[in-house]
């Protein structure tokens, strides 16, 4: 492998943390998030919600308390219904644009497919090339799903991103595909055109593999495998080379699940359904840690590349101090997930939703919901901050927390299921600052690359 394929660089990045005693103010403006959610053994297969997301300084604990108890209803946007569009279909965001593409279409003898859909389903391929489009921005009244522009080929188990303002979308491992399949695709949407991208190595195309979860990390995309028997493999892809690249996963980084951010020299996710973040050490403590490696053994160069990228970063929890407790402080759920999003300038967006549980706690060790037409979807926003401490052998990342919401949904169909992806829309102003960031962003690795060089 080659050694510049590795080269990941955490050590500059154009945005910043802000520290403890110098926190952002809240930006004036409202975001809408939309919250994508994919049933189970249900009539309807894929829902989509829309909230109103202010940014202002947190409210009382006591209207907090009153928010939890008494949730706001919310209606949804978008509903797709089950056997009429491909089961596990992924979803993307490019600008104000969802694309939702791959997954698995259903046989057509499913008993959760109603008699309406059945009469329309002709002959279809198992894992359609279709493509769909839905416009956020778009006036209430006019949205509507279209077809888009279709892939070269089907993707089961679809992972898309976006860099570039293109869309990268990878499949999962197919047996009855031949050597000419392509499991990764890029869409140029100035084009109007899908690319064949490399296929991954031989060895996620000829097992079972399934991507769990990918990170862009400056000019590469790390991509998370779950490999059949053994433990997750870490995978790399250069977006200007298109070559592919593969190494042991670092343990730490493993922990992580689903998809991962990185901001401000830190990546941000989920540690066993809790908010973690990796992040560097202190100067005095990488001195202590460079001590120790020159005393270990000489690694493959190969996966030392990799190593290096994570060497001084550790594992943090999102600590509960400075309001943080608001992540935990929502309606009982049982049967919940979690998303993590990151809205720009430092600020996040933490959505959990599930359904309420039994009346009886130990009914079902209290796992059994109590009402299956019913879900609470709660959000939390919060601002990322520089300081980090350590209690206990645990070590924590402080964070800001701004405002909370409480949504209570009630359906006239079993609503079970988990969170596919959550979505932001931002104001005018807000895009202007991130195409700011962006273009900071690559002025610091142009100049970061030319110092390599000298």
């Amino acid at each position: 492998m080659e050694a510049e394929m590795m080269n990941l660089d955490f050590s500059k990045e154009a945005e910043s943390l802000p520290s403890e005693s110098d926190l952002l103010p809240g930006p004036s403006e409202r975001y809408k998030l939309y919250i994508l959610f994919l049933h189970v053994y249900s009539p309807v297969m894929y829902t989509l919600y829309e909230v109103d997301m202010p940014l202002h300084p947190p409210p009382l604990s006591a209207v907090q308390d009153d928010k939890i108890r008494n949730p706001r209803p919310l209606t949804r946007i978008l509903q797709l219904k089950t056997g009429k569009y491909a089961d596990d279909m992924c979803c993307v965001q490019l600008g104000s644009m969802l694309y939702f593409l791959g997954g698995e279409n259903l046989d057509i003898d499913d008993p959760y497919i109603d008699e309406d859909v059945k009469k329309e389903l002709a002959v279809r391929d198992l894992f359609p090339k279709d493509v769909y489009c839905f416009e956020l921005a778009n006036d209430h009244n006019y949205r509507e799903l279209k077809a888009s522009t279709a892939m070269n080929c089907g993707k089961a188990s679809p992972l898309a991103f976006v860099a570039d303002e293109k869309i990268y979308v990878i499949g999962c491992s197919r047996w009855d595909s031949d050597e000419n399949f392509a499991y990764f695709e890029m869409f140029d949407p100035k084009v109007d055109n899908w690319i064949i991208l490399p296929n991954p190595p031989p060895l996620i195309r000829n097992v079972n593999t399934l991507w769990v979860g990918h990170v862009v990390v400056g000019r590469k995309a790390l991509f998370t495998a779950l490999l059949p028997h053994e433990t997750e493999r870490l995978y790399c892809f250069d977006l200007d080379t298109h070559k592919w690249a593969n190494t042991s996963i670092p343990d730490y980084l493993g922990h992580f699940s689903g998809d991962t951010q990185f901001v401000g020299r830190r990546l941000y996710g989920f540690q066993y359904e809790k908010v973690a973040a990796l992040v560097p050490l202190e100067e005095e403590e990488e001195e202590k840690e460079e001590e120790v490696e020159e005393e270990e053994e000489e690694e493959e160069a190969e996966d030392k590349e990799l190593q290096q990228l994570f060497k001084h970063h550790r594992l943090h929890q999102v600590s509960e101090e400075m309001g943080m407790d608001a992540i935990f402080n929502v309606p009982p759920q049982v049967q919940y997930s979690a998303s993590l999003l990151h809205l720009g300038k430092m600020y996040f967006c933490y959505v959990r939703t599930g359904m309420p549980p039994h009346p009886d706690p130990n009914f079902g060790n209290g796992f059994v919901t109590g009402n299956d037409k019913k879900r609470f979807i709660s959000t939390v926003i919060f601002q990322a901050v520089r300081e980090t401490y350590e209690k206990n052998g645990t070590r924590f990342s402080k964070a800001n927390f701004l405002h909370s919401e409480h949504y209570e949904v009630n359906t006239p169909f079993p609503n079970r299921g988990f969170l596919q992806g959550c979505y932001v829309l931002g104001s005018e102003e807000n895009k202007i600052l991130d195409k700011m960031h962006q273009q900071k962003v690559a002025e610091v690795e142009k100049l970061t690359q030319t110092v390599r060089e000298l």
